[in-house]
């Protein structure tokens, strides 16, 4: 699965099932192309994470989507994993 079909798959998830299949994909990513990730480390992932959940009202309305992030879907939680592998902390 390339970084791109991660992107979309993660806008896809709508289920615990579904979240379980995005975080397989997600390791599988890591352990394949580590390199291409920006947080390579637990304490650069954590931090990415939680600078981009603090920061993801401004994403969402920076891409012109309607998310109430207050109420997290299993399709939020999929995003802001896949943001903390690259987003600065």
């Amino acid at each position: 699965m390339t970084s791109d079909d991660l992107f979309d798959y993660a806008k896809t998830v709508s289920s615990r099932e579904g979240f379980v299949k995005f975080i397989e994909y997600l390791n599988q990513d890591y352990q394949q192309k580590s390199a291409d990730w920006e947080n390579k480390t637990l304490d650069q992932f954590l931090s990415g994470l939680s600078s981009f959940t603090r920061d993801m009202a401004g994403y969402y309305k920076n891409m012109e989507e309607v998310v109430d992030v207050e109420h997290i879907t299993w399709r939020l939680a999929a995003e802001m994993l896949l943001a903390a592998t690259v987003y600065g902390g």
